[in-house]
């Protein structure tokens, strides 16, 4: 079995009618991450770091108060390169799942190294979407909330919600016991291809009917 590396990041946002940067885009703030490995999977790492905001430090404040980040966190925080060699030595290409719960974290993680000009060392095929992999097992046409998904599965979560170290945490805890309840990767793995396909087939007719309108 593969290592899993659990991460949550808390991220800034703009979601102010007025003011935002033309150029803005969401800065990393705070990795949470725990690394699992073994039969039963347990912890053998973990990640908890503040990050500072190189772009757009003074459009932080909302954000840092929503995940109660301080001014006093802020003083101990490290630089987004810093993080990702955190994150790098607890990952390993092919050999870790990074597993977050939904899409976003994969995105501003890239989006991160891409302004700051270094190498992404997370490959793409290696991340694990644990929100989907739940909805697809339990068969909803929706997603479900981390919060709800640990309170259904009546996992012992702990710490706060929104601050990343205890998100991702609780995100592993989750993923330990969706493996107990009997939910297998190879499952995941075909379900995703034939719900990727036939999300591209919705598309595809969308696309059909809005060209079709577009020419009448």
């Amino acid at each position: 079995m593969k290592k899993f590396l659990v991460v949550d990041f808390e991220f800034t946002t703009y979601e102010r009618p007025v003011g935002r940067p033309r150029s803005f885009f969401s800065e990393i703030i705070e990795i949470g991450a725990v690394k699992l490995d073994g039969e039963p999977l347990t912890d053998c790492g973990r990640i908890q770091s503040f990050v500072k905001p190189h772009f757009y430090p003074k459009q932080a404040k909302d954000s840092m108060d929503f995940c109660m980040i301080t001014a006093k966190d802020m003083q101990q925080a490290i630089e987004f390169p810093a993080m990702v060699q955190e994150l790098a030595a607890l990952y390993e290409s092919g050999e870790t799942y990074f597993v977050a719960w939904g899409t976003e974290d994969y995105k501003v993680l890239q989006t991160g190294c891409e302004h700051h000009k270094i190498e992404n060392p997370v490959k793409y095929e290696d991340y694990l979407d644990l929100a989907l992999a739940y909805r697809l097992w339990k068969g909803d046409d929706y997603t479900t909330g981390l919060k709800k998904a640990t309170e259904e599965q009546e996992v012992n979560t702990e710490g706060l919600w929104h601050t990343a170290f205890d998100d991702a945490n609780n995100t592993g805890k989750l993923l330990i016991e969706m493996f107990n309840r009997g939910w297998k990767l190879e499952d995941f793995f075909a379900a995703r291809e034939v719900y990727e396909a036939e999300r591209a087939a919705r598309q595809a007719e969308r696309a059909k009917h809005h060209n079709s309108y577009r020419r009448w």
